[in-house]
């Protein structure tokens, strides 16, 4: 298990591409993914809408929580989506 406190970056928030991205990295990699913000609401990684529900726009701090055989190397993809975005 990775467990890290991230902040949004991308100027655009975690929008649609970038957490298709994150969608497609935590199938991929067999991890799940909890993300939660500061007031405590949830969203699981397996669930496209519960993390649009986030509305995480720039600047969110979300602590996000990785489970899985490759926990740290999801966390590291993640990061990089959290920072740079889905390549837009």
């Amino acid at each position: 298990m990775a467990q890290k406190h991230l902040t949004v970056k991308i100027p655009e928030g975690l929008h649609f591409r970038a957490l298709a991205k994150i969608f497609r990295i935590t199938r991929e990699q067999q991890c799940s993914v909890l993300f939660q913000k500061e007031n405590g609401e949830k969203a699981n990684s397996d669930s496209f809408f519960e993390m649009l529900a986030l509305c995480a726009i720039t600047g969110t701090k979300l602590q996000v929580t990785v489970d899985g055989q490759n926990a740290n190397k999801t966390m590291t993809m993640i990061e990089d989506v959290f920072e740079n975005g889905a390549g837009i």
